[in-house]
């Protein structure tokens, strides 16, 4: 039986959204699927999609509109869709499903999927743009058999917000390798390669460094802890990296502040700390915060987006107000004085995502979607 052909079509990705393509190609079942993942080359999505074996092809494109690369990416998208009789088009964030659906339209390729990893309306775009965009949406989706979100929050503000209907939308939580997590590491060890100082706990985030992520309001939460004995980390690279590091000289807390810089080694990174936070202002559903869970440590993190879909509150972790540094604060600081709370949240936690946020969970939902549209588009053309 002939394999089905699936294209991935994706923007410059980091952060969470490359780690979810990553492990939904890697773990594709390749008896069943042909994939090929379009992304533009030399990104870090690219050169771990290669170092992996997977079929890549380069397209110009960027995160911004930018008519003569998104034309250019458009056409090599419609003679790879044609030439190769593609059978689905899975595309990632709204540029990526912008130039995807268009060519996959022309191509005539029968089952079109988009998955939304967060709300255009978060973007720092103006807001003709957002309005643009919406509007592309609604336009678009008459031609996708199925959009997927990471959340049901995030399901319900296309659906509020860009007036998508819901039964064409469906929710497939994210999901991560928990077996990553459960190894034991030589926490001095690494403590001492980034410079950490060997007393106190460590409240650590794993982020881009981009405004979305709220991390500013985390340093100034930090701020109100200075008669605390713990270190902070901050653990990512983004167009932020050089005004929060001012911003943490401007607070007085720059020597208890170590910026990581990007890492690849995130369990080791992951076992250090001791609470994890995510400042965030929006999200879909991060994978850091399953990650922390996975890694058996409680989560203080805002109240948007999908997070109230993973973290139950008081159990595996806190949630508080985004843009709220006093907030933060007072919460971290109440964890810091119960050692025995820190450890009961953080079994809570990785109990939970074992149960509800695994990889294997994931890539399942995604390739029986995969074959119920095909079987759909199959039987309704006869």
């Amino acid at each position: 039986m002939a394999k089905i052909k699936v294209l991935h079509v994706v923007r410059p990705a980091a952060g969470g959204m490359k780690n979810h393509i990553i492990d939904l190609v890697n773990r594709t079942d390749k008896s069943r699927f042909d994939v090929t993942v379009a992304c533009p080359p030399n990104s870090q999505l690219w050169e771990t999609l290669y170092n992996m074996n997977v079929k890549v092809i380069p397209i110009p494109l960027v995160g911004e509109l930018s008519p003569a690369k998104d034309y250019a990416a458009t056409s090599i998208l419609i003679r790879h869709l044609h030439n190769t009789r593609t059978s689905i088009m899975h595309a990632h964030s709204s540029k990526g499903a912008l130039v995807g659906r268009v060519a996959a339209a022309i191509a005539r390729t029968p089952v079109v999927i988009f998955t939304a990893h967060n709300s255009i309306f978060y973007e720092e775009w103006p807001e003709w743009k957002k309005r643009l965009f919406a509007s592309v949406e609604r336009f678009l989706a008459r031609f996708t058999d199925r959009i997927i979100t990471v959340s049901d929050a995030l399901k319900q503000e296309l659906i509020e917000r860009e007036g998508l209907q819901g039964k064409h939308i469906t929710t497939i939580y994210n999901g991560i390798d928990v077996s990553r997590f459960e190894t034991k590491n030589d926490l001095m060890t690494i403590r001492k390669s980034m410079d950490i100082p060997e007393l106190g706990p460590v409240i650590g985030t794993i982020a881009r460094l981009a405004s979305q992520k709220g991390l500013s309001y985390f340093l100034k939460a930090a701020s109100l802890l200075k008669d605390y004995q713990v270190n902070f980390l901050i653990v990512g690279d983004g167009p932020l990296m050089e005004a929060l590091q001012k911003e943490a000289v401007d607070l007085g807390i720059q020597n208890r502040v170590t910026f990581a810089g990007r890492r690849e080694d995130i369990p080791e990174i992951m076992s250090i700390i001791d609470i994890f936070v995510l400042p965030s202002i929006t999200e879909g559903l991060p994978l850091t915060i399953l990650e922390a869970m996975a890694a058996g440590k409680p989560v203080v993190a805002t109240q948007v987006g999908g997070i109230p879909e993973a973290i139950v509150q008081g159990k595996t972790g806190l949630m508080v107000p985004p843009k709220d540094p006093e907030a933060l604060a007072v919460s971290l600081a109440g964890l810091l004085g119960e050692r025995e709370r820190i450890v009961r949240m953080g079994l809570a936690g990785h109990k939970l995502v074992k149960e509800k946020f695994t990889v294997e969970t994931m890539v399942e939902r995604t390739q029986n979607l995969y074959g119920q549209l095909l079987e759909k588009k199959i039987s309704g053309s006869k």
